[in-house]
């Protein structure tokens, strides 16, 4: 006979074998007993927490002979056949391979089917979550109304990629990480059964792996078993898994504390040379780490789901580092940790990381400097701030103009000497002051709006090239504009892209300034069209003299007003013969 994987052979059988999950099991079991058994179900969870196993023992207890019941025989021919996939009532689909709208459709046609055996037809959809949206809404009026003999059980590990829609026509049960403690109990029944020597610091270290999936904790056993040769210990799982060891991270967090970072980076190369991981050492070391610091803050690690360490250990290297050290440096091993996914070197990045724990203070000085120099940045923008203050304060005490009263003749001003010499106009952006400018300063400008164009950014190239380089320092970078209008706009609508690119550029950051000329370039006088000579008037033809005073008074009525609206210059009409 075939072997059977540990996790295939010890699946749970029935409510009471489901670890972890009670509040589901006692309710589906409560639901069961009571007969008010639902049309759909939504099963979510990590992986490993038992939603496919749930829903099988679920299909069992409703199709089984004694049934239906909580307890399902797993004898019976009804429960065997769903034991071994062979059952025609039971359907178990994968939503990952079978996810477009004829799969679906083809479901429906299915439905209307009664049971070949059982009571119940029951659809298993695992990964539900795969499903297109064409699918979905195929499902939809099925999963509302199905026939009477029908139980949809959906599985997920994304319930929040399953449509609303299809969540409100389920019953949605949630499933939990099985804790530490709970696994290696599972562990402790497993390996008695098989007959397995084990230690108990091995399941715990198993256990811990398993990252709260019961299915994972039976595959990384089986995996160690096979290397036990009679009975399974902690050096054996360690080795299996890749594991650092304790004796490795106690000895990497005394060199921190000592500076040694000489110690520390033989360390790495030593463990680099027995085939150890980057990623799991800086892991292993900032869960030591976390240990001590909880250790320090409550004096106990129980409960806490963490690696068994000796109470000697915590109490002498707890007292190495304070609370807020241990927090920095937890923090600087997980920026390792999200820095070896990009890193060319990784093992530059471990390197790296060490001999910043190793000496904290040569970490702070870089800080140090480089907050000072945002400081004495800060400093003179608050000083520009409060020249423009005074000088809009200065525009707006100044008395207005007043026009001249009507009637009067303006006096010409006479021309003294004031010793208030007058402000000029603000602008909306301050003007820049002169900065001498070198050939790298200028290909830094070339390079820009090269950059902008290769970018296809051809607004802001456009608003860019409009503008003249006038140089830049170590930490801020001048362009001058002839109005404000484009000089607002840059600062305004492309400040964050440009201050991007610069940085791309120089490898610092640079702070954009933008400036316009407080009165813009006058506009090039425009072209005086050439007048047309006028043609000559046509001569006017002689008149006629009309006698208003003979003509009867319906007939000069009318003529009179037609004297009053084109005139009394009366011309004679040629009749045309042809």
């Amino acid at each position: 006979m075939a072997y059977i994987a540990l996790y295939r052979k010890w699946r749970p059988g029935t409510f009471k074998d489901l670890v972890g999950q009670e509040h589901i099991s006692r309710t589906l079991s409560n639901a069961i007993n009571t007969g008010r058994i639902g049309h759909a179900y939504l099963f979510s969870g990590p992986r490993g927490t038992g939603k496919t196993s749930t829903a099988k023992i679920l299909a069992k207890a409703l199709n089984c002979e004694h049934g239906p019941t909580p307890e399902p025989c797993g004898k019976c021919k009804a429960c065997q056949k769903i034991n071994d996939g062979s059952s025609m009532d039971v359907f178990e689909i994968d939503a990952a391979s079978n996810r477009g709208i004829d799969e679906i459709r083809d479901l429906r046609e299915t439905v209307k089917f009664a049971p070949v055996d059982g009571r119940y037809k029951v659809y298993i959809i695992d990964e539900v979550h795969m499903l297109t949206t064409e699918a979905f809404n195929a499902l939809l009026k099925t999963l509302e109304e199905p026939p009477a003999h029908v139980v949809f059980i959906l599985a997920t590990t994304e319930a929040h990629k399953v449509p609303p829609t299809i969540q409100s026509r389920c019953q949605r049960y949630d499933f939990k990480r099985i804790t530490v403690s709970e696994i290696r109990g599972r562990l402790e029944t497993v390996t008695t059964e098989m007959g397995l020597k084990v230690e108990p610091e091995a399941l715990n270290m198993i256990a811990m792996q398993a990252d709260g999936g019961l299915r994972d904790a039976l595959s990384l056993l089986d995996q160690c078993s096979a290397l036990a040769e009679g009975e399974l210990t902690a050096a054996r799982v360690r080795q299996t898994l890749g594991l650092i060891g304790h004796e490795w991270i106690y000895k990497l967090t005394e060199a921190i504390y000592a500076h040694k970072s000489q110690k520390a980076l033989e360390i790495l190369a030593d463990l680099l040379r027995d085939g150890k991981d980057l990623k799991q050492v800086l892991t292993e070391l900032s869960l030591h780490l976390r240990s001590l610091m909880i250790y320090q803050a409550t004096g106990t690690l129980e409960q806490m789901d963490l690696y068994a360490e000796p109470d000697e250990i915590l109490q002498e290297q707890g007292k190495f580092f304070s609370s807020e050290e241990f927090m920095g440096m937890i923090k600087k091993l997980h920026e390792a940790q999200a820095e070896l996914k990009w890193s060319p070197q990784p093992r530059i990045t471990v390197e790296v990381a060490l001999m910043a724990l190793c000496n904290p203070s040569a970490s702070g000085a870089v800080q140090t400097q480089a907050s000072a120099a945002a400081s004495v940045d800060s400093g003179r923008i608050a000083s520009l701030e409060a020249k423009l203050a005074q000088m809009a304060a200065q525009l707006a005490a100044r008395p207005a103009v007043m026009p001249p009263a009507a009637g009067q003749t303006p006096v010409a001003a006479v021309p003294q000497k004031s010793a208030v010499r007058p402000m000029p106009a603000a602008a909306s952006v301050p003007e820049v002051q002169a900065v001498p400018i070198t050939a790298s300063d200028a290909e830094v400008w070339d390079t820009l709006l090269r950059t902008l164009k290769e970018r296809n950014k051809m607004p802001v190239f456009a608003c860019m090239n409009q503008g003249q380089f006038a140089g830049m320092s170590e930490s801020q970078f001048f362009v001058k504009f002839q109005g404000v209008l484009m000089a607002d706009l840059a600062m305004r609508n492309y400040r964050t892209l440009l201050e991007e690119i610069l940085q791309e550029i120089t490898g610092r950051p640079l702070r954009l300034h933008c400036s316009g000329e407080n009165t813009p370039a006058a506009p090039p006088p425009r072209p005086v069209p050439k007048k047309k000579p006028l043609p000559p008037p046509p001569p006017e033809e002689p008149g006629i003299h009309v006698d208003l005073d003979s003509m009867p008074p319906e007939e000069r009525a009318p003529l009179e007003k037609a004297f009053e609206i084109f005139g009394d210059h009366v011309v004679k009409i040629e009749e045309d013969n042809n």
